[in-house]
């Protein structure tokens, strides 16, 4: 059986691809596995800057595995318990900026992995959208904790009630992501992004703000202000500080020297 999650290395950039095509890369073992332990990987290589995750053929993902028909969801017929974040690790805890480049459908599960990204590029042409209750089912991937943080309460109580499909264009309407392009360019658009990041933003900064707001998103303010100042003093205490104001002096690439594997402080993770 061929391997259902891929990572290849692009320089500092690091893809990810759901590889089931012939299923739409609707979830499975293998995919939920294989993607748990690609974020592991990325998170511990300092050779990756940041991360774009994708799927072979036509979709990004489409969800659950439907092949079982009736008792796809049937709870009696399954064995596992179900985990509403069911990866190793989830794309919000990996320290370099993840951007989903859907420039297929993603539909349930599969657009809940896209919701995990920081980063979301869609398809004008495709299909998104949590159609789990016209299943007769709950989503997961923690969808009612991010959903309102990042459209609002109103938007998220339509898209999870009602399961409506959206275009690429709808769905960046609604605040699901910040732009759509053909599904020709989304691969490119979000390797743009991603190049532009690795190559001119400093690693430990770059992971200290993806830290911040993700935890800032249940923190009091004085908490994170308080962390945030710990974070700047850090950071200012390092090469890149310097390193980053001579390369713009000199009109030069910066070279970083920031290591998360080697530098990164236990108490950014409290």
């Amino acid at each position: 059986m061929a391997e259902e999650v891929l990572v290849e290395a692009y320089g500092p950039v690091a893809v990810i691809t759901l590889n089931r095509p012939q299923a739409h890369n609707s979830l499975s073992p293998g995919i939920i596995q294989g993607l748990g332990e690609a974020y592991q990987r990325c998170d511990t290589d300092d050779s990756v800057r940041a991360v774009v995750l994708t799927g072979a053929g036509k979709s990004f993902c489409a969800g659950a595995d439907m092949s079982a028909g009736a008792q796809t969801f049937d709870g009696e017929a399954v064995s596992v318990e179900v985990d509403s974040c069911p990866l190793a690790m989830q794309a919000f805890e990996v320290r370099k900026p993840v951007i989903a480049a859907c420039s297929g459908h993603a539909v349930g599960a599969g657009l809940g992995i896209a919701m995990q990204t920081d980063i979301r590029v869609f398809a004008d042409e495709c299909k998104y959208g949590f159609l789990q209750s016209r299943r007769g089912v709950v989503t997961d991937f923690a969808m009612e904790f991010i959903l309102p943080r990042v459209v609002g309460m109103e938007k998220a109580l339509e898209l999870l009630m009602r399961g409506q499909r959206l275009s690429g264009q709808e769905a960046v309407a609604w605040g699901l992501a910040g732009r759509s392009v053909p599904a020709a360019e989304v691969l490119a658009t979000a390797l743009e992004i991603a190049r532009d990041i690795a190559v001119n933003s400093a690693p430990m900064a770059v992971a200290m703000h993806k830290r911040l707001l993700w935890q800032g998103l249940h923190m009091t303010y004085n908490g994170l202000a308080e962390k945030e100042s710990r974070a700047l003093n850090f950071t200012m205490s390092k090469p890149d500080a310097i390193e980053g104001g001579m390369a713009w002096f000199e009109r030069r690439e910066p070279v970083w020297q920031g290591s998360l594997a080697e530098d990164w402080p236990a108490w950014m993770d409290e």
